[in-house]
C-alpha cells in the first residue's frame, strides 16, 4: 500500500470515530451552561488536534506517533477525560482500532 494512502486512511479513520463527531456536536444538546463551556473547550482542542493530524504530520508514521503521543500526554488526558464526561468520543477509546489499521496497513 503507498504510503500516502496508509497515511490517508489513518487520518480518515480519525476523523470519522473521534475529531468529527466531536466537532459536530451542538451545544444545544447540553442542558447546562457549564457543560456547553466544557464542550466549547474540548471543541477547541479538538479542531487544533484535528489540523495537526491533517497539515504538520506528512507520514503515516508521523501520524501514529503523535497519536501515541497525544494519548498519554497530560493535556490529552484532561481533554479526553473532559469528552468522556460529555458522552463524546475520545482518542483512547479507539486505541485497539487504531493501532489495528496500523498493524493492517503496516505502520511501524
Amino acid at each position: 500500500m503507498a504510503r500516502k494512502d496508509a497515511r490517508e486512511r489513518l487520518v480518515q479513520f480519525l476523523d470519522r470515530k473521534v475529531f468529527d463527531p466531536i466537532l459536530d456536536k451542538s451545544e444545544d444538546e447540553f442542558s447546562s451552561q457549564r457543560e456547553r463551556e466544557r464542550l466549547r473547550d474540548v471543541k477547541d482542542s479538538t479542531a487544533s488536534e484535528k489540523s495537526r493530524f491533517h497539515h504538520d504530520y506528512q507520514t503515516a508514521a508521523a501520524v501514529k506517533d503523535n497519536y501515541q503521543s497525544d494519548v498519554s500526554s497530560d493535556a490529552g488526558k484532561r481533554i479526553s477525560a473532559e469528552a468522556r464526561e460529555l458522552g463524546l468520543p475520545t482518542l483512547p477509546g479507539v486505541r485497539g482500532e487504531f493501532l489495528e489499521l496500523c498493524d493492517k496497513l503496516d505502520v511501524e
